[in-house]
């Protein structure tokens, strides 16, 4: 057996083919079947349709979980991680890869790239973005560069907002919702007011705002350092209805997010080792500006043409920035190094990146077996990252320190590409094969920008072609078996390919990042075989998958030096690092989630997953991999009362290399209630670590060293949400 540890999955597959339970059964949870999702092909087609694993949380799941953030999303799908935290820098990890190498998309916009240290994201985040407004998140698991392109090379996550007809209820002219709340997790306070209107029935628009006022979230001892969060949100969306089949929208989205705290670690962790020579930290602060703005125009016709009957037409800008700013102060009084001086500090972080793109999309059903899709995508995308450094003396009139340096090339991004795939239903519709073919270039241009040795840095151009192949074959009415191979691609990340940088940041080391001319675009395989449906009362999903990744991207110490000074003692450690190519990288997984319906009013959840990841180059395990986890659930559905009790649960992690620190296994439990007090007002309350658990996630520590105290990384206490919604 692949997967000995999971024999329940092996049993449940059994189970699927058992001849007393192949029968239509179109009851209990039936509904689930029927979810429709974009990611699957880029149209609209319902989930038990396709032919790979796709989670979804729709925003009925968002208001009874009390999801206030980003990083909040998916707690209960073990397949999917998101890292960092409630005002900190955010991104998705899907079946244990994560970074840029899963694509973002929101209404149809790329979500910003993220920055950080060996593509982690743990500097710039993803989650530039407020879920008051989400209608559904699809997370389509698995490489699929042959619908979407580069960076699709472990998953993509598509977020889909809210439409005016989505606030009109049953046929008015006008409404809107009122929300407000309060979640303990983050001391946040949050209130939102949507407004929907419908003109002659062929105009209707509708504005949404949303803010929140909170604060940092805390590990179980509450001992990490403090600062403030403030947010807002507002959503302007407009649609015409030309005639019965065609119609014109518009979107503009607006997103900030403001932190405020007392503590410049990036400006001053050199100083702080200074600190017995006499230099003396008096003041210090810093503060983060998120930003992103997105305007959306969009046509879209289901008319029936000779090429299409169905057609979606966009064009979107969308801009992403964040500002960090940090400011200290030093009392220097350093007699060994004869200085004597007030100094003031400044540090000014800018991230920022521009998108412009064309989307099209098209399907054309040409006869009852045959239905294509096709469309044309091209997108620019300009990016950069600097820093600039002041520093000021009391009573000296000139600058100590004044200068601008970039951690990367301003540099600029075309990607273009077309793609054809074909749904063939066979067996009077019961049997579908779906291949998809597309083609991609790509060209990442540095502007002429010179290397520290005053060499130019190389443009990278380069094209790909993908492919997938999918088959789902329909057993019953509510039972399908698939199998997919599926083909991703990522172009070296304008950070990884151009990055150049020499730092300081202790007194004892030193370290230089150089650039490598020779990368390669990283490219992946996955190989998927599943099972959804509903028998009887049970609906269920599992998968095993195999993903190899080849030319992956890592970074790799090049040169190691102990610099002495000219006493011929030691002075500093000084180490060289660039990104490489790796040979293979493998994760093979299985997953299973099940839902059995007791009654009419009682179910039983469960959600299970399993990975392991090795670089097979070096025999090391992947570090975003997760330890064996799952969650286990009852849910209660009444005619005004909806209440979880969920678990979440993981094993130890012992799949670390050596001299790095295991993560201890757990269990918590979540209880989640939605109460209607009429038809129009609606309250939440959930209660997230219910007994008080002080426990950590393999994710927030994966990599640190075995000595690691993991007292900073502990996930939050028990906490409480609760929130209030009225629909008019």
């Amino acid at each position: 057996m692949l997967f000995p540890r999971l024999s329940l999955l092996s049993s449940a597959i059994a189970l699927a083919f058992s001849p007393a339970l192949l029968a239509d059964d179109n009851s209990a949870t039936a509904e689930n079947l029927e979810v429709i999702v974009v990611s699957g092909n880029r149209t609209e087609q319902p989930l038990k349709d396709v032919a790979g694993s796709i989670a979804v949380q729709a925003a009925e799941e968002l208001e009874l979980q009390q999801v206030t953030d980003f990083s909040q999303l998916f707690r209960y799908d073990p397949s999917i991680q998101v890292t960092g935290s409630v005002g900190g820098a955010q991104n998705f990890l899907v079946r244990g890869m994560g970074g840029n190498r899963v694509l973002l998309i929101k209404d149809g916009m790329r979500v910003n790239e993220g920055y950080g240290a060996n593509g982690l994201n743990d500097i710039i985040g993803r989650g530039f973005l407020d879920t008051a407004t989400l209608k559904q998140v699809e997370v389509a698991k698995g490489a699929n560069s042959s619908l979407y392109g580069s960076d699709a090379l472990a998953g993509i996550v598509v977020f889909t907002t809210k439409d005016p007809v989505d606030y009109l209820k049953d046929g008015a002219d006008f409404g809107g919702s009122f929300t407000a709340g309060y979640a303990d997790l983050s001391s946040q306070y949050h209130g939102g007011v949507t407004l929907a209107q419908r003109i002659n029935n062929n105009f209707s628009h509708m504005l949404s705002g949303t803010l929140r006022r909170g604060e940092e979230q805390q590990n179980h001892a509450s001992s990490l350092e403090p600062f403030d969060i403030d947010s807002d949100s507002v959503l302007y969306k407009a649609v015409y209805q030309l005639n019965s089949t065609d119609k014109l929208s518009f979107s503009a989205d607006f997103y900030q997010q403001d932190t405020a705290g007392e503590r410049a670690n990036g400006l001053l962790a050199y100083f702080r080792s200074l600190a017995q020579y006499g230099y003396n930290i008096v003041a210090e602060s810093n503060d983060s500006k998120k930003k992103n703005q997105s305007l959306r125009f969009n046509y879209r016709s289901e008319a029936e043409t000779p090429l299409f009957n169905y057609l979606d037409l966009s064009l979107y800008s969308n801009n992403s920035k964040q500002t960090d700013v940090e400011y200290g102060k030093l009392d220097i009084n350093a007699p060994m190094f004869n200085t004597f001086q007030i100094r003031h500090m400044w540090q000014n972080n800018l991230y920022e990146q521009n998108t412009h793109g064309l989307l099209l999309s098209a399907a054309k059903e040409l006869n009852a077996q045959h239905q294509l899709a096709y469309g044309l995508d091209i997108e620019k995308t300009d990016t950069q990252r600097s820093q600039y450094e002041y520093r000021t003396v009391e009573g000296v009139s000139n600058p100590l320190r004044d200068d601008v340096t970039n951690k990367f090339p301003k540099n600029d991004i075309l990607r273009y590409g077309v793609y054809l795939n074909d749904t063939i239903k066979l067996a009077d519709g019961r049997w579908r094969i779906t291949p998809g073919l597309r083609y991609d270039r790509f060209d990442m241009d540095p502007n002429g920008a010179l290397k520290l040795d005053g060499s130019a840095f190389e443009k990278i151009t380069d094209d790909k072609v993908s492919f997938n192949l999918g088959t789902l074959y329909q057993l019953t009415d509510s039972l399908n078996a698939y199998a997919q191979y599926g083909q991703g691609f990522k172009v070296p990340a304008y950070d990884l390919a151009y990055i150049e940088h020499d730092l300081q940041p202790t007194a004892s080391y030193r370290y230089t990042i150089v650039p490598n001319s020779d990368l390669k675009p990283e490219t992946s395989h996955t190989y998927e075989l599943g099972m959804r449906g509903q028998l009887n009362q049970l609906s269920f999903s599992t998968a095993v998958f195999y993903n190899r990744f080849t030319d992956f991207l890592e970074v790799a110490l090049i040169d190691s030096k102990t610099v002495l000074n000219g006493q011929g003692q030691f002075q500093y450690q000084h180490d060289t690092f660039h990104y490489q190519n790796v040979d293979k990288v493998t994760i093979k997984g299985a997953e299973l989630s099940l839902d059995y319906a007791v009654n009419t009013n009682w179910s039983l959840l469960a959600a299970v997953s399993y990975q392991d990841g090795k670089n097979e180059q070096s025999k090391d395990y992947i570090n975003s991999i997760s330890p064996l986890s799952g969650s286990t659930g009852i849910s209660f559905s009444g005619e005004k009362l909806q209440s979880q009790l969920m678990a979440n649960w993981a094993k130890r992690m012992t799949k670390v290399n050596e001299g790095q620190k295991q993560s201890p296994g757990f269990v918590t439990l979540d209880w989640l209630n939605s109460y209607q007090l009429t038809n129009d007002w609606k309250v939440n309350l959930a209660v997230n670590n219910l007994l008080d658990k002080d426990y950590v996630r393999y994710n927030s520590i994966a990599g640190h060293a075995v000595d690691s105290d993991l007292r900073a990384y502990t996930q939050p206490g028990r906490n409480i949400s609760i929130s209030t919604s009225y629909q008019f």
